[in-house]
Parts: C-alpha cells; sequence; structure tokens
C-alpha cells in the first residue's frame, strides 16, 4: 500500500494537473493521516476564497471525501518521534515528516506533489513517487 501526503489529495480533489495519475495510485489502495484530509479540505477552502470556484461546488466536494473516504487511516501519534527526529534534521516541518516516517514504517512508497518533502523522503531511504 502507498502512502499519500496532503498534496496528492488536494490534487485529486481540486483535479489538478496529473489527477487522474493519482487516481491509479488511490485505486490500488492508500495509506494517510486524517490531517491529509483537514490540510486538502483548506487547499479547496483556498480556492473558494480565491474565487477560483464556487462555494456550493466545494461544499459537495468536501461533503463526498468527507462521507467516502478515498484513503486508509492511520493514527499518527506512534509516528511523531519518528517525524520529529526527520523533521530536524532535515529541516522540514513536522507535518511533511509524518508522511515519510508512515511510509518508512510501513516500507511503503511515498506519493507526493511536494519537491522538498520528496528529496527529503529519498535522503531517509524511502521511494518516492513525486507528480509535479
Amino acid at each position: 500500500m502507498n502512502v499519500v501526503d496532503s498534496s496528492i489529495i488536494a490534487k485529486y480533489i481540486l483535479r489538478e494537473e496529473g489527477w487522474e495519475q493519482v487516481r491509479k495510485y488511490l485505486e490500488e489502495g492508500a495509506l494517510t493521516f486524517k490531517i491529509a484530509i483537514k490540510e486538502a479540505l483548506n487547499a479547496l477552502w483556498k480556492r473558494v476564497v480565491m474565487k477560483e470556484i464556487e462555494s456550493n461546488y466545494a461544499f459537495q466536494i468536501a461533503k463526498i471525501l468527507l462521507k467516502h473516504p478515498i484513503v486508509k487511516f492511520e493514527p499518527q501519534d506512534p509516528y511523531l518521534p519518528d517525524a520529529f527526529r526527520i523533521a530536524t534534521a532535515r529541516k522540514i516541518t513536522v507535518y511533511d515528516a509524518l508522511f515519510i516516517a508512515l511510509a518508512k514504517r510501513h516500507n511503503s512508497k511515498l506519493i507526493t506533489s511536494d519537491r522538498k518533502q520528496a528529496d527529503v523522503a529519498e535522503i531517509e531511504n524511502v521511494e518516492v513517487i513525486y507528480i509535479p
């Protein structure tokens, strides 16, 4: 099972360039943290505030995402010590490091649209699929 981060879920729900490729990985089965859904919803909110999408449409997307999760969730607390170590050693946020720690522990690929996170994951010996 692959690990997906917030940027990938946001890319998928916002139908950004590359979302079809993301769908393939989601259909294979994906693992993440609940924080990824919150961050993806924040990206959706930003599009509404920027008047790039209508609020009613965004609300419908949010309802579907919350009612029908597209990924399996893992509790994040057990990963916090590893994430903190990665974050402090590699100078990235704990949020981003959490996904790296999850992929490491499950010996899974990390799928991300975050270049810096991808680079750190590779340094941490995590296989990465980068979707810009």
